[in-house]
């Protein structure tokens, strides 16, 4: 391969990852807007549901090892929250 083409292709692959960026972060607005929608029209009790049903599917669909790194961070995240809870609420 000569440098030229090299170029080419270092040039191309710059830009569809700039691309793909681009993309994630339009996403992320687009999610944004739906999240807050359905969380301000439904309330917390309802995005709770839907969290907790987007995770067990999730679940589903990983490989083992990957379900048990997601479970093990989830519990430790659930942990700190917790302890940030009650050392935050007066007694």
């Amino acid at each position: 391969m000569d440098k030229d083409l090299q170029l080419s292709l270092a040039n191309n692959a710059k830009e569809w990852l700039a691309l793909s960026l681009s993309i994630s972060s339009a996403e992320k607005e687009a999610f944004t807007k739906v999240h807050d929608g359905f969380f301000v029209t439904y309330g917390a009790a309802f995005m709770a549901h839907v969290y907790r049903l987007t995770f067990e599917q999730a679940l589903q669909s990983m490989p083992e090892q990957e379900r048990s790194r997601l479970l093990v961070t989830f519990r430790e995240a659930m942990g700190r929250a917790i302890d940030e809870h009650y050392t935050s609420t007066p007694s």
